[in-house]
């Protein structure tokens, strides 16, 4: 089996939930059938890190949280598709507004969770992310 390593940035201005979707990626990659991706996490808790993060690692797997304490996360969300139209980005949301999930989707956003999140979810995130890696 040929091991890939993916960077995953994981944008949240609290360090509880960064830690909470490393801790559910790296045990649910096995039930998704990714046991061959090495995770690379990259963690920040601002937009302005985040930006830096992604033009040094290039990440093909991001978890953004909507509110930032210094912008939104749907600008950033923005930004990250013009540097890379083919990052997958997941918005992450305690406030899940139906204006929030369109302007997340309609910017290119490849999914959308709710906080509090579940194993679910992320799987369900997982098998999104496996199935665009095996049509590239």
């Amino acid at each position: 089996m040929r091991r890939e390593t993916h960077t995953v940035l994981l944008v949240d201005d609290q360090e509880f939930t960064r830690q909470l979707l490393q801790n559910n990626l790296t045990h649910l990659k096995l039930e998704a059938r990714l046991e061959q991706y090495i995770w690379s996490f990259q963690h920040a808790h601002t937009a302005n890190l985040a930006l830096k993060l992604f033009h040094m690692h290039q990440p093909e797997l991001v978890f953004l949280d909507i509110e930032l304490p210094d912008q939104s996360g749907l600008y950033l969300l923005r930004r990250f598709k013009e540097l890379n139209p083919d990052c997958f980005v997941v918005m992450v949301s305690g406030f899940s507004t139906l204006n929030n999930v369109k302007e997340s989707i309609h910017s290119g956003a490849s999914s959308f969770i709710v906080k509090p999140f579940s194993g679910e979810k992320i799987l369900s995130v997982l098998s999104k992310f496996k199935q665009r890696c095996v049509r590239t």
